[in-house]
């Protein structure tokens, strides 16, 4: 039973092996890798969960499930940010900017192990949520209907710079956003944001049915961050 959570944290670690091998050899349509992603944060948000409901949580496992989210939400992103700039840049060393996402990714774990948690809330942006925004960007881009004035906005070099230090901004910052990680399923404190945070990206994602909605579910995120946690959004 106890090594239940750590055999969930290994899957996750595999699916991000394969898809940064499917990222490289970009023989699979975005869609298909998204899916992978989606799977992987499952497994990250149930070996936490299941850890936590049944008392499992060790030391090993808080190592190993750093270790995985490198892969998974600190190396996929920064490769994903290193084909946007290859779409675009004729500097042969520019695409190589997309991995100070890895780089800020990997500092905030560390510094995530070594720090005093809060069972409420995150301090800065957690590396999944960030994976799940440098994404959007990528299948925004592969929409068929997409603007070409939106596409031609990300496609640009000093956009994809912008959004590559702010990303790694994010990840390091002192905001404080809520986690999802539940001890009970009872719709009571900060729980009551946390479900209020599913459902409506459940619903926007329903109804805008795009990556659109992505970008505006990470806005709600934040806002409802705010309310759930206080407004003193820094570090005491």
């Amino acid at each position: 039973m106890r090594i239940i959570p750590n055999i969930l944290t290994l899957f996750n670690l595999f699916l991000g092996c394969v898809i940064t091998l499917l990222l490289i050899e970009g023989n699979l349509p975005m869609e298909s890798i998204s899916l992978l992603i989606l799977i992987a944060l499952f497994f990250d948000f149930m070996d936490g969960l299941i850890a936590r409901k049944f008392n499992l949580e060790s030391k090993l496992g808080a190592q190993l499930d750093s270790l995985a989210d490198l892969i998974s939400f600190g190396l996929v992103p920064g490769i994903i940010m290193y084909n946007l700039f290859l779409e675009v840049s004729s500097d042969p060393y520019l695409p190589l900017l997309g991995f100070t996402i890895t780089l800020a990714s990997a500092y905030r774990l560390a510094n995530f192990n070594l720090s005093k948690n809060n069972d409420n809330y995150f301090k800065g942006l957690p590396t999944p949520a960030n994976t799940v925004f440098i994404l959007s960007l990528m299948l925004i881009i592969e929409l068929p209907n997409i603007d070409s004035f939106i596409k031609e906005i990300i496609l640009d070099n000093n956009f994809l710079i912008i959004i590559t230090v702010l990303s790694c901004y994010l990840l390091n910052s002192r905001f404080k956003l809520l986690n999802l990680k539940f001890k009970d399923f009872k719709l009571k404190g900060v729980n009551k944001y946390r479900y209020l945070l599913i459902a409506l990206s459940a619903i926007l994602f329903i109804f805008l049915r795009s990556a659109l909605s992505i970008l505006v579910i990470l806005v709600i995120y934040y806002i409802v961050s705010y309310f759930a946690i206080g407004r003193k959004n820094t570090s005491s």
